[in-house]
């Protein structure tokens, strides 16, 4: 019991205890009342809408496009000089004065080399983009089926605990009818021990896979959100591997960014071989000598292009060139081999679980059930009761486990193949 102190102020009293514990239960009921529940369609929703990741890949596209715009806008602005002399003679002194206006112009079509280059960049960022997309939904699906296949698992750890105590009590009652013996009531007791840890572990689990569910898509950890929906056999693949390796190539968005940079490197070739070539300046003047009449005239500039001829930018660009071509060779490989590994992983996955879903007959529920009145019947012991409830369950665990690695293996080919559809991408371009 807390006590007010006169001497120490600081101290809380019995009333500031109650106001925090009851401020701290409201926000505990508030967050427990936020917790949602989600299905895996609003769970997309929610990513798409609030993720940070999406929204910096939708800034660096901003970026990319206003690099457009200053590719597209001419490089060189006019130059207006003002010139004042002074001329010095026998008969005085006198101030000359002028006025000139010239212009830069690039003649070789650098500008429309570097506009293609800029296009390049911004379709690889924009399939870039398209990727982040993808990647995130495959998080986001990767999570839900995480989440749903831990709330079943702690749905048979429910179960299971619910049994081990009804085994227990009834051994106990049985204990004092002097129709059983203390070893089979330690050993009822020692296995409603092991069903209460692994209940508390997979109530970890299921707080943890809601954890991230809800911070793949952006939402806040301290009500996570509840997976809507259950464990089903995924799709098997029907198209041949060939197919598959061909959808890839051409739906996989950072395969696309790899060939656009590509693209773009060619298009920077050509640029540096048109800024060896020398620029044109043209303009005009106007001059006024003291005591004379006016000077107006016109003047035309070229740089000769005897030492400089942009020889290291052309042979960086074409190093660039071939560096970027063979790692875009190497990531079509990469992707062959996702693709082939994809494929194999979920023909074993759904293998598995066929097999388990022939074996496993009826529902745990139903052999729990079948169990416990057979134990109560006196057909069957407290030590088959905790040999065959090990089996049942085990078997259900095994199956649940499968299905989700059957989801999981779906989910991994998609991403492979580049067949999650991401929403429709729009931006608009600053303007200066």
């Amino acid at each position: 019991m807390f006590q007010y102190d006169v001497r120490r102020p600081g101290r809380p009293t019995p009333l500031r205890v109650g106001v925090f514990l009851g401020g701290l239960l409201v926000s505990l009921a508030a967050a427990a009342q936020e917790s949602s529940r989600w299905t895996l369609q609003q769970a997309l929703d929610t990513a798409f809408e609030k993720s940070p990741v999406l929204r910096a890949g939708k800034a660096e596209l901003q970026e990319v496009a206003s690099r457009q715009l200053g590719a597209e806008t001419f490089p060189y602005n006019p130059v207006l000089s003002l010139e004042l002399a002074e001329r010095s003679g026998p008969g005085g002194s006198t101030i000359d004065r002028g006025l000139s206006l010239s212009q830069e112009i690039e003649v070789a079509g650098q500008r429309r080399q570097r506009i293609a280059i800029a296009d390049q960049e911004l379709a690889a960022a924009q399939a870039m983009l398209i990727r982040d997309q993808r990647l995130l939904a495959f998080q986001v699906e990767a999570a839900f089926a995480l989440a749903v296949r831990e709330r079943e698992l702690l749905s048979v750890a429910q179960t299971d605990t619910t049994l081990a105590r009804q085994v227990l009590d009834f051994s106990r009652r049985r204990l004092e009818q002097g129709a059983a013996t203390q070893i089979e009531v330690n050993l009822a007791q020692a296995s409603a021990g092991r069903a209460e840890r692994s209940l508390q572990r997979a109530q970890a689990s299921y707080a943890s896979a809601r954890s991230r569910l809800a911070e793949v898509a952006g939402a806040t950890p301290q009500a996570p959100p509840e997976p809507v929906g259950d464990l089903h056999f995924p799709e098997a693949e029907t198209l041949p591997l060939e197919d598959l390796l061909k959808q890839a190539v051409d739906n996989r968005g950072d395969f696309k960014a790899a060939e656009r940079r590509q693209w773009a490197a060619e298009a920077a070739i050509r640029l540096a071989l048109a800024q060896r070539r020398p620029n044109l300046v043209i303009g005009s003047f106007l001059q006024r000598e003291e005591s004379t009449d006016d000077i107006f005239g016109a003047t035309m500039g070229l740089s000769l292009p005897l030492f400089n001829r942009n020889q290291g930018r052309i042979a960086e660009s074409r190093a660039t060139r071939e560096r970027i071509r063979h790692r875009r060779a190497a990531l079509r490989l990469a992707i062959e081999q996702e693709v082939v590994q994809a494929l194999g992983n979920l023909h074993a996955a759904l293998t598995g679980a066929q097999h388990l879903r022939d074996q496993v007959l009826g529902t745990l529920e139903e052999n729990i059930d079948l169990l416990q009145r057979s134990f109560e019947s006196g057909r069957i012991g407290a030590t088959e009761v905790v040999t065959l409830r090990r089996e049942f369950v085990a078997s259900r665990r095994e199956y649940i486990e499968a299905l989700a690695d059957a989801w999981q293996a779906r989910i991994d080919l998609d991403l492979a193949i580049g067949r999650l559809s991401p929403p429709q991408i729009s931006f608009e371009k600053e303007q200066s």
